[in-house]
């Protein structure tokens, strides 16, 4: 079939409209990325920058804490290793409670690995690297956050374990004026390739998206990258359930107390929003 230069262009940026769009914040997509090493320092320019660290000579390992992954190749865990340091990254799509203690649970259970281990233990550090897609929860202004353990009266700094994150939606909208690596993280906000290609004309920055479009016609990774999302899903809805299922005990403790309390039932379902049915066989079936 041949296609005049306007037909192809038309046919071209066609296809190029049904080519699904990968997202650059998936915990998949960038642990993949990642583990390219023609795209590597991509994400460790980010890194030195924001957070001061040269990954450079750093190994990435596969640890014991990743047994349980069902796709382990595309889901392994970010950590890297050189001399007696380990870094840790990772990406947090999105926001849900209890994120923070997971994330830093992990932290000290990987400083705190070689004790379990049996290993002479020796001075370690430990450094904790979060790209958060979402906003700092206290100041929606905040990009980026370095934590140290401290003492708070002597001021003292225990440097061995260190934290960095990154808030990633106040990069959204940024213009070719700010620095490369701001103009960087804005992509991982963009929605569509033609929004990524806006943003930057860097030919590196260019290279990240077309290796995008490429992993959007890979079956293997588009399995990783739809699992990554049903899992997601799955999870949101058990704290959903857990959380709601909690907050309707809490309301039943309630109302048995002012039961107890021979508070009148219309109190009770205005305290706690329980309908008076529901009070009536609660007080028939503790008396």
């Amino acid at each position: 079939m041949y296609l005049s230069s306007k037909n192809e262009r038309s046919y071209m940026t066609e296809l190029k409209e049904k080519v699904r769009f990968i997202k650059l914040c998936s915990d998949t997509t960038f642990k993949y990325l990642y583990k390219n090493p023609k795209l590597k320092p991509w994400f460790d320019e980010i890194i030195l920058e924001k957070c001061g660290l040269d990954l450079s000579g750093f190994e990435l390992v596969d640890n014991e804490t990743n047994t349980g992954n069902q796709i382990k190749d595309y889901r392994m865990d970010l950590v890297l290793k050189k001399e007696d340091t380990i870094v840790i990254i990772e990406m947090n799509d999105s926001y849900y409670q209890h994120l923070r203690i997971k994330n830093y649970s992990y932290l000290y259970r990987i400083a705190g690995n070689r004790f379990e281990t049996g290993e002479n233990y020796h001075p370690m550090e430990t450094k904790l690297i979060l790209f958060n897609n979402y906003s700092y929860q206290k100041n929606s202004k905040v990009k980026e956050v370095h934590y140290l353990l401290m003492e708070p009266h002597l001021q003292d700094v225990i440097e061995d374990i260190e934290s960095f994150e990154i808030y990633l939606p106040e990069f959204k909208d940024l213009c070719y004026d700010n620095n490369e690596i701001d103009i960087r993280l804005s992509l991982f906000q963009k929605e569509s390739y033609e929004e990524m290609r806006k943003a930057t004309k860097n030919s590196r920055d260019l290279e990240i998206i077309e290796e995008l479009e490429r992993l959007a016609m890979d079956e293997e990774f588009i399995y990783a990258y739809d699992h990554e999302a049903v899992r997601k899903k799955e999870e949101n809805s058990i704290r959903k359930d857990s959380y709601e299922e909690g907050i309707a005990q809490e309301k039943m403790e309630i109302a048995k107390s002012m039961l107890k309390g021979k508070e009148p039932i219309e109190k009770i379902s205005q305290y706690t929003g329980l309908s008076l049915s529901e009070i009536q066989k609660l007080k028939e079936k503790e008396c």
